[in-house]
């Protein structure tokens, strides 16, 4: 006849270990978003595609990584200047670099983050 198994599990143990657990991941998320925006930052400051004049457009190229809520991280690519927006949209988009690296490298972002997920 076979003892029985008997296992003992501190569930507040756990249950710490978890919420550490989370708080660590998130903060990971937030460095690998970190590390995309300043790429994406310089990506934008090097493909620009109009002729810089005071290099203002230029300077003030942003690209910035957050974590708005507890289910959220979020990358925002913008202009600093004001006419930031006519870059943007006028002239047929010919001058506009926000918006196509956001559509050319978004993807491949979003796929990091798929791959640092899976690999928990």
């Amino acid at each position: 006849m076979a003892d029985g198994l008997k296992i003992d599990i501190d569930t507040q143990k756990l249950l710490n270990n978890l919420d550490d657990f989370e708080q660590r991941l998130r903060y990971g998320l937030l460095m690998y978003a970190s590390t995309e925006a300043e790429n994406l930052e310089a990506e934008m400051k090097a493909k620009r595609p109009w002729t810089d004049r005071s290099g203002d457009a230029k300077k003030y190229l942003t690209a910035r990584a957050s974590l708005p809520s507890k289910n959220e991280i979020e990358i925002k690519l913008a202009h600093g200047v004001r006419y930031g927006i006519w870059l943007e949209l006028a002239n047929e988009k010919k001058y506009a670099i926000v918006a196509p690296t956001a559509k050319l490298r978004g993807p491949g972002v979003i796929e990091g983050l798929k791959g640092i997920m899976n690999s928990i």
